[in-house]
């Protein structure tokens, strides 16, 4: 799966909290979050090349496409984080959750508790 642009995971933030959605509601969630209207060219270009790479499918209705995820967010979450430990720590997911703890991005109770998970699994 490919690596998708700031501007990209953005916007498919959106789509993934809407589920379906057109044009207009995305321009609507992004002011909503930042405050500002983007142009629908914006939007349109984000989104095609979202459908594109396979990350969102389209139905049309008229002059309206409304698009819902194709990939779901815990699936891109689960490959970039792949992709991260793989590239900044060797493969290693032990050093990459050691880091989370000792840069205090995870707490020992939140460590723990995923070691109570992944005992009971």
């Amino acid at each position: 799966m490919a690596k998708l642009t700031r501007a990209q995971e953005d916007l498919m933030r959106h789509v993934w909290r809407l589920g379906e959605c057109t044009v207009a509601d995305l321009r609507r969630a992004v002011e909503w979050e930042t405050g500002k209207k983007p142009a629908h060219s914006t939007i349109s270009t984000l989104i095609l090349a979202l459908d594109e790479r396979g990350f969102v499918t389209h139905k049309t209705y008229g002059r309206t496409f409304v698009y819902t995820p194709r990939i779901g967010r815990e699936e891109y979450g689960r490959q970039r984080l792949g992709r991260i430990i793989h590239k900044f720590f060797d493969g290693s997911a032990g050093a990459a959750v050691s880091y989370l703890v000792k840069d205090k991005n995870l707490s020992l109770n939140e460590l723990s508790a995923l070691v109570r998970q992944l005992e009971e699994e």
